[in-house]
């Protein structure tokens, strides 16, 4: 028989200590209250210091996390690149430039260095760059080489498409793809536009909750299987455990809240020996925008929930998830993971109940006691990058 333990209590833990707490036997009934079955949901709650259990229910029991998959995306992304990584996108002249007449005899070829974050800006950008440099034609084709997505757009033939229409450049020959085996070395280089930080693209993304550039992330570390690897063999996942099919989290993917927990765990570290907090890879609930920018909001709660949401609305009858930690008074740093099935009903319907849950949980752990970042900073609105390696003649102030 369980003994009955305060969630606030400073108690060395045992396995036989442990006991619902109040907030997550509220959130059960309340969940058979809307006729729903309460092993579609799963919550995994433990202490960062010491992990020490404290809410469970169905914690093994494996879920769809829908967008929580990003945050494997991104520990994998950052440990195999780096923080401060960025990605180039080179432009290149297959031909001479005419002066008088303001055409470039050949190709714009563009070299993708797989930027998750190339946006219409940066075409727009693109086009400016080249029309100072005198060039407002061009007499072949755009070349495509590499993956490449502009505008968010997973589709390589659409980004090509809004890449032409922004930079108002004018082509004559339709668009050509390539691939790296497939291109040969030509021309000279025009410019080259270096994405923002990674670590500033993981927290947009995550904020926002990208599909496309989760997607286009996942690309340079192996795709989707080599995610699933890293969670495998880095993290320490059993590999039955985890099903990782789209990076981005959509479709069919499979994690259990415990196993997500220990990847949060895992995240924390990796970023603690870089001096860096939760917040820089995720959203602050209540102060950032993005998904997360109405959940946990005033002055009481505000600061003291990172997360990522996670929301699929027909695959697996609807799924809400939501991962991260919390900032309580008396119990620390607590990572939680929470997985609820829809059962075909609305998912909107569930995320005031998970917020709910959390909420009294901190207030059974002594409160919140917010750790991010106040709401005067919030976090990157936009991404930043910039033009480098600009041809002689073309100068930008930028």
């Amino acid at each position: 028989m369980r003994d009955t333990r305060s969630l606030s209590g400073k108690s060395s833990f045992r396995p036989e200590d442990y006991q619902d707490p109040r907030s997550l036997k509220e959130y059960v009934k309340r969940l058979q209250a809307d006729g729903r079955n309460q092993h579609n949901h799963g919550v995994y709650i433990e202490t960062l210091d010491g992990g020490e259990p404290v809410a469970m229910l169905n914690e093994t029991t494996e879920f769809n996390p829908a967008s929580v998959i990003k945050l494997a995306t991104t520990l994998a992304a950052l440990n195999k690149l780096g923080v401060d990584y960025r990605f180039r996108t080179e432009f290149r002249a297959g031909g001479e430039i005419n002066q008088q007449t303001g055409e470039l005899d050949g190709d714009l070829i563009l070299l993708s260095g797989g930027d998750p974050s190339f946006s219409i800006a940066n075409a727009r950008q693109v086009g400016e760059m080249l029309n100072r440099r005198g060039v407002r034609k061009i007499n072949g084709a755009l070349v495509v080489v590499g993956n490449f997505t502009c505008d968010q757009n997973t589709n390589a033939k659409n980004s090509a498409e809004i890449f032409r229409k922004e930079t108002k450049l004018n082509f004559r020959s339709p668009t050509r793809y390539q691939t790296f085996l497939e291109y040969e070395p030509r021309g000279s280089s025009l410019l080259t536009i270096e994405s923002d930080s990674l670590l500033n693209i993981v927290q947009y993304l995550n904020a926002r909750s990208v599909n496309s550039m989760a997607d286009m992330l996942a690309s340079h570390i192996g795709g989707a299987r080599g995610v699933q690897k890293f969670m495998v063999e880095e993290v320490g996942i059993h590999t039955y455990s985890v099903y990782i099919s789209h990076a981005s989290g959509l479709e069919v993917n499979r994690m259990t809240p415990r196993d997500t927990v220990k990847l949060l765990r895992a995240m924390i570290q990796w970023l603690a020996k870089r001096n860096l907090n939760p917040s820089d890879v995720m959203a602050v609930a209540g102060i950032d925008s993005g998904t997360l920018r109405g959940r946990f909001g005033g002055n009481k709660f505000a600061g003291s929930v990172v997360a990522k949401t996670g929301t699929l609305y027909s695959t697996d009858t609807g799924v809400a998830a939501l991962a991260g930690v919390m900032y309580t008074r008396n119990r620390g740093t607590l990572l939680f993971a929470v997985y609820d099935v829809a059962e075909g009903k609305r998912v909107k319907q569930l995320r005031p109940l998970q917020d709910e849950l959390l909420r009294q949980i901190i207030i059974e752990c002594g409160g919140p006691h917010p750790q991010a970042r106040p709401p005067e900073i919030g976090n990157h609105s936009k991404l930043e990058s910039r033009v480098i390696g600009l041809m002689k003649d073309i100068v930008t102030s930028k």
